[in-house]
C-alpha cells in the first residue's frame, strides 16, 4: 500500500505570538512548508489544514520529570511500570495527569514526562483562530523534549559527545542534552529576574547554566556515563553574539546556532523575518 502524506502543525506560544511549522511527511521524508510568527488570536484556517494534526507545547515548567528504572521481569510490560512508578511518586490519583515516555538509549530507564490534565486544559485556551474558536490539539510536547526532537530531526547533530541545547526564546530557558542522536535528560530555568544586558547578569546565567550542566553531569556520571560536555548549542533569537561569547567564556564551552541542514524542502515558506533557529521547538513539536 502507498502511503498518504501527513501534515503536523507544531504551535509554539511564545510571548504574545504563537511559533507554526507546519510540515509534510510522506514515507521517508519530510518537507518543511512553512515558518510562521502568528499575533494570538490570528491562527488561520490555512494554516490548520483539516488533514493535519495539531500539536502544542507545553511549558517546562508545567511539567513533571520522572526517572523510571525498568525491570527486566517478561510479566511486567514497561506501560504498566511505569503507572506503577507513577502512582506512588505523584501527590495526586494518576487519573489526574497526562504522561509521554522518552526513550533515552537504555532499556533499563526510561524518562516520564507528567503532567497535569488541568494544564493541558488551559494551553488549549490559549490557542484560538481568528474566527475566534479554539483548536483541538491532538497532542502535547514539552518544550524541552521539542527543542531536541526539532534539532536530531532537522540539523547537524554529531552527538557522539554530550551537547547541550538552550532555547531562550520565552521566560523559561529550556535544556535538552542529546548523546548519540538520544535524549537523555531535559532541564529549565527562569530568566526573567535575569538582566542580559550587564555583566553580572550575564555572569548569573553562565553560573545557572554551569550549575544544571555539571548536576546533569553528575546524575549521568551515577548512571554510568561519563561524557563531558562538547558544546552549547543555542536557539530562541536572545542572546546576541556579544552575550554569547561573554558566556562562552565564562562556561569555557562552544556557544554555536543549530545549523539547519536536514530540512529536506527546496523552498519552505517562512513569512517572517525570524531566523529558522527561533522555530527549533516548532518544528520538533512535529516529530512523530
Amino acid at each position: 500500500m502507498v502511503g498518504h502524506p501527513g501534515i503536523r502543525i507544531g504551535i509554539d506560544p511564545v510571548g504574545s505570538n504563537y511559533l507554526a511549522a507546519q510540515v509534510e511527511k510522506h514515507e521517508a521524508k519530510v518537507r518543511v512548508l512553512a515558518l510562521s510568527r502568528i499575533a494570538q488570536g490570528d491562527l488561520t484556517r490555512s494554516l490548520l489544514s483539516d488533514h493535519g494534526a495539531v500539536v502544542l507545547s507545553v511549558p517546562d515548567n508545567a511539567i513533571i520529570l520522572k526517572n523510571i528504572n525498568i525491570s527486566q521481569k517478561p510479566s511486567n510490560s514497561v506501560d504498566n511500570i511505569i503507572r506503577f512508578e507513577l502512582q506512588h511518586a505523584l501527590p495526586d490519583p494518576p487519573a489526574d495527569y497526562c504522561y509521554d515516555v522518552v526513550e533515552t538509549g537504555d532499556s533499563t530507564r526510561a524518562l516520564a514526562v507528567v503532567v497535569r490534565k488541568e494544564k493541558l486544559e488551559k494551553i488549549t485556551c490559549l490557542i484560538q483562530t481568528s474566527e475566534n474558536e479554539n483548536v483541538r490539539p491532538d497532542g502535547f510536547v514539552a518544550r524541552s523534549i521539542a527543542l531536541g526532537r526539532g534539532f536530531l530531526q532537522f540539523c547537524s547533530n554529531d552527538t557522539e559527545r554530550l551537547v547541550c541545547l538552550a532555547d531562550f526564546a520565552g521566560e523559561r530557558v529550556s535544556l535538552c542534552f542529546v548523546l548519540r542522536s538520544i535524549i537523555i535528560t531535559c532541564a529549565s530555568f527562569d530568566r526573567t529576574q535575569i538582566e542580559l544586558d550587564t555583566e553580572s547578569g550575564l555572569a548569573r546565567l553562565a553560573a545557572e547554566l554551569k550549575t544544571i550542566i555539571n548536576f546533569k553531569l553528575s546524575e549521568l556520571a551515577a548512571r554510568g556515563l561519563e561524557v563531558g560536555l562538547s558544546r552549547l548549542v543555542v536557539s530562541g533569537g536572545i542572546l546576541n553574539q556579544v552575550q554569547q561569547e561573554a558566556i562562552a567564556s565564562k562556561l569555557g564551552v562552544q556557544l554555536e546556532a543549530p545549523i539547519f541542514d536536514r530540512l529536506l524542502s527546496d523552498n519552505p515558506v517562512i513569512d517572517t523575518g525570524l531566523p529558522i533557529s527561533e522555530f527549533l521547538v516548532s518544528l520538533g513539536l512535529t516529530v512523530e
